[in-house]
C-alpha cells in the first residue's frame, strides 16, 4: 500500500513523547508498505534527521515551523470560532506539498497524526483516513485553564471547546481513530459517539532502558523527573514537587536532592534551583546516565493524559515510581499496581522518604516494575495492532490491546 503520512513534529530523534509513538509508527508502517511523510520541524537542529527517515521512507517533506512565528498568526482567530491549533500547525508550503503529492500519486490511505493535521487533507476524498489523536487534546486545555490565571484560563478554556468541536468533526471524517488509553478511547466515543475507535498504547525499549549495572550509592539520596521542560504540564509538576514536597522530604532525608533532566528549562524551572536541594541540567544527551543516579523517580502530575512515557522509561530502568492519581490514570492495571500513588504533599514526601531510608526495598520494588512494564508494554504488540487497523480500518470497531487503569 502507498500511505500518507501526517504528523506535527518531525519523528527525529524519538526523544519525547509524540516524537517516539510516531517514529515507531513510521518504522513499522514503511517495513510493510511504501510511506510517504509530511511534517513540521520547529527546530533548525531537526531538519538535518530528514535523511535517517529517507532510509525508510519513500518520500519526505519537512517543512520548517517558527513557533514564535506561528503563536503571532494564531492571536488573530481569538475572534473566531476556530481553535487556535490549527492555524499554529498550519503552514502554506506543507499544505502546497500536501496536494501536490495527492494530485499526482494514488495513495491507498491517509495517516494522520494529531488532529491539528487533519485540516491538510480536507479535500481528499475516496482514501481511508486512520487519525491518532493520542491524547484528547481538548481535555488536556480544559485541564490547563485550572491551572492559569485569568486572561490565560479563558484562552485555554475557549481552546478546549473549539478542539473538542472540531475533534467531533475529524472523528466523523475518518474511518476509525486511534488513542492511547482506554480513558482516551472513552473522551473520544463521548465527543462522536459513532466513532471506530482503538487503544493502542505505547510501548517501551527496554533493551535501550535497563538498570543501570552500578546503582548509585545511598549517601546521595536523589530523586528525579525527565521530560521537556517547556510543556506546561512538565513544568507545573517540577514547580509543585520542589516547592510543596521536597522540603518536607528533606525533613527525614536531609541530602535528598531534586534532579530535574530535560531541555528548554524556563525561567520559572531555572529559578527553582534557589530551592536546597533542586538541580536543573537542561539538555542532556542520555537521559540513562541520570536516571542511574535516581533512587526515586516521580511523576507528580496535576495535569495529564494518555500514557506518561517517563514512567515507563524509569521502570523499564528498575527505578521505582512515585506519581499522581492522574499521572497513573493510563497504566495498565498491573503496572499501576506497582507504582507508588500518592495523593498531596504529605503522602507523596511519606512515601519517597521510605524508599530512600530502604535503598534495598526500593531496589526490588524497581525490579518488579521493570518486570511488568516489559510484560505489558511492548512495541511489537502495539504496532502488530496498529498495522492491521491501517490494513483493514474498517473491520474494527473498539479495540483495546489491554484493560488500562484510571
Amino acid at each position: 500500500m502507498r500511505i500518507l503520512y501526517l504528523c506535527h513534529r518531525i519523528p527525529y530523534p524519538p526523544d519525547k513523547g509524540d516524537k517516539i509513538r510516531a517514529f515507531h509508527q513510521v518504522e513499522a508502517l514503511a517495513g510493510r508498505h511504501e510511506v510517504h511523510l509530511f511534517t513540521l520541524a520547529d527546530d533548525d537542529r531537526d531538519l538535518v534527521h530528514a535523511e535517517v527517515l529517507r532510509r525508510s521512507c519513500r518520500q519526505v517533506t519537512v517543512v520548517r515551523l517558527n513557533p514564535r512565528t506561528a503563536r503571532l498568526k494564531a492571536l488573530p482567530y481569538l475572534l473566531t470560532r476556530k481553535p487556535l491549533t490549527l492555524p499554529y500547525f498550519y503552514s502554506r508550503e506543507l499544505q502546497r506539498e500536501v496536494r501536490k503529492a495527492l494530485n499526482t500519486q494514488a495513495f491507498d490511505r491517509i495517516f494522520v497524526y494529531c488532529s491539528a493535521m487533519a485540516q491538510y487533507v480536507e479535500s481528499a476524498a475516496g482514501i481511508p483516513v486512520i487519525t491518532d489523536f493520542v491524547d484528547m487534546d481538548s481535555d488536556k486545555w480544559t485541564q490547563y485553564a485550572g491551572f492559569t490565571n485569568w486572561p490565560l484560563s479563558a484562552i485555554h478554556r475557549r481552546e478546549g471547546r473549539a478542539l473538542r468541536e472540531y475533534e467531533r468533526q475529524v472523528c466523523e471524517k475518518s474511518a476509525c481513530v486511534v488513542v492511547t488509553t482506554g480513558r482516551e478511547a472513552l473522551l473520544a466515543r463521548e465527543i462522536s459517539g459513532a466513532t471506530r475507535v482503538s487503544a493502542i498504547p505505547n510501548g517501551v525499549d527496554t533493551e535501550y532502558f535497563q538498570p543501570a549495572a552500578k546503582p548509585a550509592p545511598p549517601d546521595a539520596p536523589t530523586v528525579g523527573f525527565t521530560g521537556d521542560m517547556s510543556y506546561f504540564p512538565n513544568a507545573e509538576a517540577v514547580t509543585y514537587f520542589a516547592r510543596e514536597v521536597l522540603p518536607l522530604i528533606r525533613q527525614s532525608v536531609p541530602a535528598t536532592r531534586f534532579l530535574i533532566v530535560g531541555r528548554n528549562p524556563g525561567p520559572k524551572v531555572k529559578k527553582l534551583q534557589e530551592i536546597p536541594g533542586v538541580e536543573v541540567t537542561g539538555f542532556v544527551p542520555d537521559i540513562r546516565e541520570y536516571l542511574a543516579h535516581m533512587q526515586v523517580a516521580v511523576a507528580p502530575f496535576s495535569i495529564a493524559a494518555g500514557i506518561q512515557n517517563k514512567i515507563l522509561e524509569a521502570m523499564a530502568c528498575g527505578i521505582p515510581v512515585v506519581c499522581t492519581p492522574r499521572a497513573a490514570q493510563g497504566l495498565a492495571e498491573e503496572v499501576a499496581a506497582a507504582v507508588e500513588i500518592a495523593d498531596g504533599p504529605r503522602d507523596t514526601a511519606a512515601k519517597i522518604a521510605d524508599l530512600l531510608r530502604q535503598p534495598e526495598i526500593a531496589r526490588a520494588k524497581g525490579l518488579q516494575g521493570r518486570r511488568r512494564v516489559t510484560a505489558a508494554y511492548q512495541w511489537d504488540r502495539s504496532l502488530a495492532a496498529l498495522l492491521e487497523l491501517v490494513e483493514n480500518p474498517r473491520n474494527r470497531e473498539l479495540t483495546e490491546t489491554r484493560t488500562e487503569g484510571g
